[in-house]
């Protein structure tokens, strides 16, 4: 994961990755989206084992 700016706009975008696949496909979010998301995944309303929903604050911080 990492942010990326739209320099016209000046909005900032999280882009994620494959860390297996560095120079594949980005999946861009903004930043209200991921923050959304991480959320739906912190509530249980995504299939994620319980001890990767816990590590979501230390490694998926905005």
């Amino acid at each position: 994961m990492s942010d990326a700016s739209d320099e016209g706009r000046g909005e900032r975008l999280i882009a994620v990755r494959d860390s297996k696949d560095p120079d594949g496909p980005k999946l861009f979010f903004s930043v209200s989206a991921w923050k959304d998301f991480l959320d739906r995944i912190k509530a249980g309303k995504h299939e994620l084992p319980e001890d990767m929903r816990e590590e979501l604050d230390e490694r998926f911080v905005v």
